[in-house]
């Protein structure tokens, strides 16, 4: 009965999905593994303090809540916590880069793509933007619970994080897929030609008590920046700066650079801000389930299997 109830779930949500154009089968199957922690925290939110009551996958709080909060000054050095980047309203960005949304909408310049850079970005077939493909067509990693990888980590499902600092390391663990990363603080170098990896290599250095900076490169260029499908290749470079602003609210600028694919480096994220969460705060699970995807996947249509990348993205 419960394996029914489920399956009955994922063939209602993904119908929705189709119809409002979300046509990411990992959404569907993400969104079903929360579904029980949605169906309390609706009541939990409904007004600005209910959600401290929920001790085990802990809701958000509403934005009442952050606009009401009195904070204190910003600790030194120190941007440890659980942090809240705004969820559905602000941090999923379904239509790509929190700055350049590949939306009607939105009506500034795109990304400054060379020419190679544009001919890989139209090998790839997201299921969202102004360039979306049926779900027969999608060629979204994600879609077969890939890791997201980095910089996609912070410009797709940006939902709650846990920081933690130690003294050689900093480590950010995301709600989205379970996932961790390391920022290595020791003052080792970045490697040079290594082995591309989902989420890279890290270093960061405090260059001010406020402001935190994180040097990515080695990221594997079959990942993609964000979920309308902008590319990367292998020569591709992340600069994370994270900036204490006060006590209880933190910003976030990612930094894109890959000189072959774009012409100069672009802000993906430009000051976006993250708000702290009380240190009871429980995260939810939020995991790519691989056997829900496949049931979305036959209900809905079977996307085509992504093509495998060289150093150049093709």
């Amino acid at each position: 009965m419960a394996k029914q109830f489920v399956l009955i779930a994922i063939a209602a949500l993904a119908g929705l999905l189709a119809a409002a154009g979300l046509r990411n089968p990992q959404t569907a199957a993400a969104a079903q593994s929360r579904s029980q922690t949605a169906a309390t925290a609706g009541a939990a939110n409904s007004n600005d303090e209910g959600w401290k009551d929920q001790k085990w996958s802990t809701p958000s709080p509403p934005a009442s809540y952050w606009e009401k909060l009195k904070s204190g000054p910003a600790p030194k050095r120190d941007i440890s916590g659980i942090w809240d980047a705004g969820g559905v309203r602000e941090g999923v960005q379904p239509n790509g880069a929190y700055e350049y949304p590949d939306d009607p909408a939105y009506k500034g310049p795109d990304v400054p793509y060379t020419a190679l850079g544009k001919e890989a970005r139209a090998r790839n077939k997201p299921g969202t933007g102004k360039e979306q493909f049926p779900v027969a067509e999608v060629n979204d990693p994600v879609d077969y619970c890939d890791p997201a990888g980095m910089p996609r980590n912070d410009l797709f499902e940006l939902r709650v994080i846990e920081i933690l600092q130690k003294s050689n390391q900093l480590v950010i663990l995301n709600e989205h897929n379970d996932t961790w990363r390391i920022i290595w603080t020791d003052g080792r170098e970045l490697p040079k030609d290594a082995a591309p990896r989902w989420n890279g290599y890290a270093v960061g250095k405090w260059v001010d008590d406020y402001t935190f900076v994180a040097d990515y490169v080695g990221m594997d260029p079959r990942t993609w920046l964000d979920n309308v499908g902008r590319p990367h290749s292998e020569a591709l470079k992340v600069e994370e700066t994270w900036h204490r602003m006060n006590a209880d609210a933190l910003e976030l600028s990612v930094t894109i650079d890959d000189p072959k694919f774009y012409t100069h480096p672009w802000k993906a994220m430009d000051k976006f801000v993250l708000h702290r969460l009380p240190e009871d705060f429980d995260i939810s699970e939020f995991i790519c389930s691989a056997t829900e995807t496949a049931e979305y996947n036959r209900l809905i249509g079977k996307p085509v299997a992504p093509a495998p990348a060289d150093g150049t993205n093709k």
